[in-house]
Parts: structure tokens; sequence; C-alpha cells
């Protein structure tokens, strides 16, 4: 844990840590269902 405290202000926080990782993790299961469905959200997009 050494290793995350060396950039992080203040020392190492798992609780921050937890949801920097959970954020990732939320981001990528967004893109994962709707990568493949973008042109259903554009009005303008040709069919």
């Amino acid at each position: 844990m050494d290793f995350f405290a060396s950039f992080a202000l203040g020392g190492f926080n798992p609780w921050a840590a937890g949801f920097g990782i959970g954020s990732l993790v939320l981001f990528g299961l967004v893109g994962v269902i709707a990568g493949p469905n973008l042109q259903n959200f554009d009005p303008e997009a040709k069919k």
C-alpha cells in the first residue's frame, strides 16, 4: 500500500481508493452497455 501513498497527499486512504476503483468499474459498465447502442441516442444519425 506504500506505492499508492507515494502520489497521494495525506497517505493511503482505503475509502478514496475504493471510491476510485468503484467509479472506474461503473464507467466501464456503462460503456459496455451503452457503447453498442450509441447510435440510438443520436436523433440526427443516419439509420
